[in-house]
């Protein structure tokens, strides 16, 4: 049983590799490498194949001649590309694969808001009883994307372990990977040296969370009058 595709990429093309490179072709071959590790000998007759064939592809890789490691790398560009059919318990990132299909429908990244999609106005008069609605209703929007982007951050967070770092310091450099740039993006902010960006893009949360928190007891307020009136 494989997973789909979902948030899977695949691999940068060989010519943008430059896989002459003495330097690419020892980091792909590490890929490979990696790779291999997580593969497990079972019934499943291709995965067996795909095993017996990388290991002996990287072994004629690492006699030094030339061409058998430009094959070997172009064998795991292959592999990798293909990914996402790996058997359970030996895909790349397993453990997100959760986060990366509910990203697709969230996308709190998106300038565009979820439920709300209408140009801001240009009106620079008092707002009316109907427009102070609907700047509740778009400042809504904002904070859910606020709340789904922490909520995400700590789903990552949870998910993140040794075996996540291995694949992460193994990529680095080498094809391109969504779940890579994505677990960077939402992880990247918590190093040492981003504290200050952190603290920035924290404070900018948690206003916009207290300012809700004000709209919220108005919306409250007229849920009680009308059930109020409903029930005289």
């Amino acid at each position: 049983m494989t997973n789909s595709d979902t948030y899977q990429d695949v691999a940068k093309p060989s010519s943008y590799l430059e896989t002459e490179n003495l330097e690419t072709q020892e980091k792909v071959i590490n890929l490979g490498k990696k790779l291999l590790s997580t593969l497990k000998k079972d019934d499943d007759e291709i995965t067996s194949w795909m095993i017996n064939y990388l290991a002996e592809q990287i072994t004629l890789a690492e006699s030094g001649n030339k061409e058998a490691k430009k094959s070997c790398v172009e064998v795991i560009l292959k592999i990798w590309e293909r990914r996402a059919t790996l058997p359970d318990g030996t895909r790349p990132f397993e453990s997100f694969e959760p986060i990366f299909k509910a990203i697709e429908s969230l996308n709190p990244e998106s300038s565009v808001p979820r439920y709300y999609n209408k140009h801001q106005s240009d009106k620079s008069d008092e707002l009316n009883e109907s427009e102070k609605w609907v700047e509740i209703a778009k400042q809504l929007d904002d904070t859910a994307k606020t709340l789904i982007t922490f909520m995400l951050e700590q789903a990552v967070l949870s998910s993140c372990s040794e075996e996540t770092r291995e694949w992460l310091k193994t990529l680095n450099g080498t094809v391109n990977s969504n779940e890579y740039d994505f677990i960077r993006m939402y992880s990247d902010e918590k190093e040492i040296n981003k504290t200050d960006t952190r603290i920035k893009n924290l404070s900018s949360r948690i206003s916009k969370l207290e300012a809700f928190e004000n709209l919220s007891q108005q919306i409250r307020q007229s849920l009680l009058e009308e059930l109020k009136g409903l029930e005289k």
